[in-house]
């Protein structure tokens, strides 16, 4: 019976610990959890950034980062683990919406609503989630009409979001027809453009990189271009010999090794798994 009243008295006593930070100390476990997220260690990000919460409900913060570690758990999950892959994206839409309502003014948040719904859809195949297409093109758009601000050691919310458009105009099918049911349609020629201007804001980023030539490959593939694969193949092959500093980094080179044997798979690649992707006519 005592040694129960012992662990009480130590978790009530932690909780107290916990409000009783002050902002500077809150601002410096929020940096901490985003260096770890940069490392690669994102359930030692979240717990940090949980304990925030615990001392700061409305850190506005905290929610997007719990979001994006989501994100970049779902990332690694193995592509064989549909299930948890998807609960993983789904958590992420979940803490970001939960931000949202916190801070409606937060560009972070739209962004992360987005990542989680376009991640989902990748999961569940192309095909059967173009429905959401559009709501996911306005909030990566609204994203950078906000001009956010946040900016990490390896990206920012800005190349992020360039990133995230150049991936939607690739996969997204390029067709009349899907810009008459759903209110948009792929762009190959926007996707190489966001792409470049993510490449432009961090070079040394491996996965801008990869994205780089996997657009470039599509869309000469697509448009029977060999300038454009080659163009494709040459960022592909940079990738590959880039160092890596995360478990993300280590699967973007091995796919990007996998597409330069075979460019034609530029169109269908994503981390989540390869779609099949036809020629599909404007």
């Amino acid at each position: 019976m005592a040694r129960k009243i012992w662990v009480f008295v130590a978790l009530f006593a932690f909780g107290v610990g916990l409000m009783a930070l002050t902002p500077a100390e809150i601002n410096d476990m929020v940096s901490k959890a985003d260096g770890m997220e940069a490392a690669g260690k994102y359930e030692d990000s979240n717990k940090i950034l949980m304990d925030v919460l615990k001392a700061d409900p409305n850190n506005k913060q905290a929610y997007w980062m719990i979001a994006r570690n989501w994100f970049d758990i779902g990332e690694i999950v193995p592509e064989s683990n549909e299930k948890q892959k998807l609960d993983d994206y789904v958590q992420c839409e979940t803490w970001a919406r939960k931000g949202l309502e916190k801070d409606p003014n937060l560009a972070e948040n739209y962004f992360y609503i987005a990542v989680g719904m376009s991640q989902q859809a990748l999961v569940k195949g192309i095909a059967v989630s173009l429905g959401k297409a559009k709501g996911i093109e306005e909030y990566y758009m609204k994203t950078l009409a906000m001009h956010p601000t946040y900016k990490g050691t390896k990206d920012s919310t800005e190349s992020n979001a360039d990133f995230a458009l150049c991936q939607f105009y690739r996969k997204v099918p390029e067709s009349s027809i899907m810009k008459l049911l759903f209110g948009t349609k792929g762009d190959m020629d926007k996707a190489v453009k966001y792409c470049g201007d993510a490449v432009k804001l961090y070079p040394n980023k491996i996965e801008f990189n990869k994205e780089m030539g996997m657009v470039l490959a599509c869309r000469g593939n697509r448009r029977n271009v060999p300038a454009d694969v080659e163009a494709g193949k040459k960022w592909l092959s940079k990738t590959t010999a880039m160092t890596p500093l995360t478990g993300l980094d280590k699967i973007d080179i091995a796919d990007s090794k996998k597409v330069l044997d075979n460019p034609k798979l530029a169109c269908g690649y994503s981390r989540v798994k390869q779609e099949e992707v036809t020629d599909v006519k404007k």
